[in-house]
């Protein structure tokens, strides 16, 4: 009868050992977080016609963006503001990409061309992308580390 109560003790120590150790990570590495994008590419090219589309959508319809190096975005609008005649804000919310927000806005500049800037983010995410320029004039969604731009707040 010893050996089963001896079975019990076993499996109970690695199960403390097993908890102790998730622990000791967690309050070893605070806030972090699991990554979202990293089977996704470092850079993804969007042509400037598929940002374009987010523009002619309405709130609660879906929308399909579909970028170079296999990157399909999909989501339904949930937000699509002209906050001025030169401003105009979108937010594509993604159950693809577990709720992630692709917030992404269009500047007419004083001579009429177009710059587009936006983020991909999730709160509960370490990665996200910044829409940016390249020296092309192209754009891109560049990785980033969320918590490089938006700090922990402890409250």
């Amino acid at each position: 009868m010893k050996f089963p109560n001896l079975i019990g003790l076993l499996f109970t120590l690695i199960t403390v050992t097993t908890n102790a150790q998730t622990v000791t990570t967690a309050l070893s590495n605070p806030g972090s977080k699991p990554k979202l994008f990293a089977s996704a590419p470092e850079k993804i090219i969007c042509p400037e016609q598929e940002l374009s589309k987010a523009f002619t959508t309405n709130i609660n319809q879906n929308i399909n963006l579909s970028f170079s190096d296999n990157f399909l975005f999909n989501g339904t609008v949930v937000g699509n503001v002209a906050k001025y005649s030169n401003l105009q804000s979108v937010m594509i919310k993604s159950p693809q990409f577990d709720n992630v927000i692709f917030s992404i806005s269009k500047i007419t500049n004083e001579d009429k061309s177009i710059t587009y800037v936006g983020h991909i983010i999730n709160k509960k995410y370490a990665d996200g992308y910044e829409l940016k320029k390249d020296a092309s004039n192209n754009y891109q969604l560049i990785k980033f580390e969320t918590n490089k731009i938006m700090p922990e707040c402890s409250q």
